[in-house]
């Protein structure tokens, strides 16, 4: 494994026009930008998993680390990259590596991970989604395992996840709740465009859900709008703290409001972090 300098992520950063600048004055950690680098480490084995084609695959993650950062015990976010369940997209996401680099300059360690995918989904993405459901928490339990590696605070990780990273997201703080009774150090969801539909739900929305922002273009074709409609409408049955930020007329994976989805998401966790 070998340490980069963020260049990759800050050129991919830039042409999402995401404005690169320093921590001011009076900048709130976890909130505000405070950390000029970042550095990647990548490719980092995290599981082994027999794909579709029954070949063992080795999946890996990339980590987002805020440079010269003394602070002993940081919150962490996992970042699920979209794509369909198929190849094509993966953890260098143009807009997972702007969400995750961005993040890290916030003072977070971002982790994104790879999961399974086919070339052929089919009509019932359910399959797909399990094997990715299943990477995707195993991503989670490493990062617990190495909280004391990368001074991460296991009790506070949040997570994110767009299109059908969201899909994947949606399910895995789900099921986290209900494994554990909500003890489980998710604190917060941030769900791109991603809200799924009712077949595409291993698991029901009950109180023990972490506090949710979605983000969604209501011009979106490919997943509907009134998904995250539904959505938000489960989550205030619950009582869960929640925000649904629609951007009208955009279609899916709105990256011209990137600006405002940075902004509107990094306030949203730092809430749920904070509590302020």
């Amino acid at each position: 494994m070998s340490w980069l300098r963020c260049a990759v992520a800050a050129a991919l950063v830039a042409g999402l026009n995401v404005p690169l600048v320093s921590g001011q004055p009076g900048s709130t950690r976890y909130r505000d930008v405070l950390f000029a680098e970042v550095v990647v480490s990548g490719l980092i084995p995290y599981r082994q998993a027999v794909n579709v084609t029954g070949a063992l695959e080795t999946l890996t993650l990339d980590l987002y680390l805020p440079a010269g950062d003394p602070e002993a015990r940081r919150p962490a976010i996992i970042w699920i990259h979209g794509g369909g369940f198929r190849p094509g997209n993966d953890k260098r996401q143009k807009y997972i590596v702007a969400m995750a680099t961005e993040f890290a300059k916030r003072g977070f360690v971002s982790v994104a991970p790879d999961y399974r995918v086919r070339a052929e989904v089919g009509p019932d993405r359910l399959p797909a989604l399990k094997d990715a459901l299943e990477d995707c928490r195993t991503a989670l339990e490493w990062v617990r395992a190495h909280a004391a590696e990368y001074r991460i605070d296991p009790s506070r990780i949040a997570i994110g996840g767009g299109s059908a990273g969201g899909m994947i997201a949606v399910n895995l703080a789900a099921t986290e709740g209900k494994a554990s009774g909500g003890a489980t150090g998710v604190f917060a969801l941030v769900d791109l465009w991603g809200s799924p539909p009712s077949s595409l739900r291993v698991a029901a929305t009950g109180p023990e859900f972490p506090p949710t922002v979605i983000v969604h273009g209501t011009a979106d074709e490919l997943v509907p709008f009134s998904q995250s409609e539904q959505f938000a409408a489960e989550l205030k049955a619950h009582g869960i703290a929640h925000e649904l930020r629609a951007i009208a007329g955009a279609p899916h994976t709105p990256i011209a409001a990137m600006p405002e989805i940075l902004r509107w998401t990094s306030a949203f966790v730092y809430g749920a972090l904070t509590g302020k």
